[in-house]
């Protein structure tokens, strides 16, 4: 079956797929569809994993981070622990169009994003600081009480005695299992009329993160890639992404004439190489239109739609065992 274009996203991009796939059906462009996607799914307030509402860092401060990349040539713009902006995609985009540089961070993003007019504002409501607060009350993670306490004095020692709490604590071992639990980020990828594919990633990263951390989502070869073949796009623990090089690597094996499918799971098989604990879940589609989702956590599920679609239709993503 012959396609004139297709768009998938993550469990968090039905918000923002009919928009894409109807820029798609009029003849727009794959950035434009990516781009207008995930600018809605920035909007949405209960959405506490990306954009507006995205649930802060440890320090009650939401800092998020956005990537844009057009696989025909390779562009590529991204930005990372950016405060006071809605929609870190567009902002990405023109980190890709307009400037000299590929990825821009913190101070330096925000005084770019002003310069070309992007209105600064509060991006966190009363609703999103009452789940803040309830986790620092230990009302809400469901986790041990050691790990609650561990939240607590993270946040009141971490500026003078982080190294005091980080010994005290396995504080490694209890961000795998947050990340494991309370992991977000919104993908959309999405290929146009014209045969040219295009991938966004925007969040707030991981809840309670240390300020300042930056996960997978900006970083081009780990929580995205494109290429004018196939791209790809992970949410999860974004700190394995990036040791594996996870998007680019399932690119490159469906280049090699891997299938679209094997490629994206051997991205999660290549989890076994490092042993650690956390979740991934890799989002993929080639330049015929066909998607492939692959995770380690079952139940996840992911949203696509093409030109004989009339509506986006919600797929059950693919589990891998990773204990056989």
């Amino acid at each position: 079956m012959t396609l004139d274009y297709a768009i998938c996203g993550t469990r968090n991009a039905n918000v923002g797929l009919p928009t894409g796939s109807k820029i798609l059906s009029e003849g727009g462009s794959a950035l434009d569809a990516v781009e207008e996607s995930i600018k809605l799914i920035e909007n949405n307030p209960y959405d506490i994993t990306v954009g507006f509402n995205g649930f802060p860092n440890l320090q009650g401060i939401v800092e998020l981070d956005a990537s844009i990349m057009d696989g025909k040539t390779r562009q590529a713009g991204s930005i990372a622990a950016v405060r006071n902006f809605r929609h870190p995609i567009s902002i990405a985009r023109k980190v890709m169009e307009l400037s000299p540089h590929v990825m821009l961070v913190g101070e330096g993003a925000e005084k770019f994003a002003r310069a070309l007019g992007f209105v600064e504002e509060e991006i966190i409501d009363e609703l999103g600081m009452r789940n803040y607060y309830k986790v620092m009350e230990g009302k809400s993670l469901e986790m041990p009480q050691e790990a609650q306490t561990l939240v607590r004095e993270l946040f009141m020692k971490f500026d003078d005695h982080l190294k005091d709490v980080m010994e005290k604590y396995s504080v490694r071992e209890w961000y795998r299992k947050l990340s494991f639990d309370k992991h977000g980020t919104t993908n959309v990828i999405a290929l146009d009329r014209e045969g040219n594919l295009a991938v966004g990633v925007s969040t707030s990263g991981l809840a309670m993160k240390f300020p300042g951390r930056v996960g997978d989502s900006p970083i081009f070869g780990a929580g995205i890639y494109c290429s004018e073949v196939a791209g790809a796009a992970c949410t999860g623990t974004g700190e394995l992404a990036i040791r594996l090089s996870t998007a680019r690597l399932v690119v490159d094996r469906y280049e090699r004439n891997l299938s679209l499918e094997e490629s994206t799971k051997m991205g999660i098989s290549d989890l076994k190489k490092i042993n650690e604990k956390g979740v991934l879940h890799i989002l993929s589609m080639d330049n015929r239109g066909f998607c492939r989702a692959f995770t380690n956590k079952d139940g996840i599920f992911h949203f696509y739609a093409n030109s004989h679609m009339k509506n986006p239709e919600k797929r059950q993503s693919n589990f891998v065992d990773l204990t056989k």
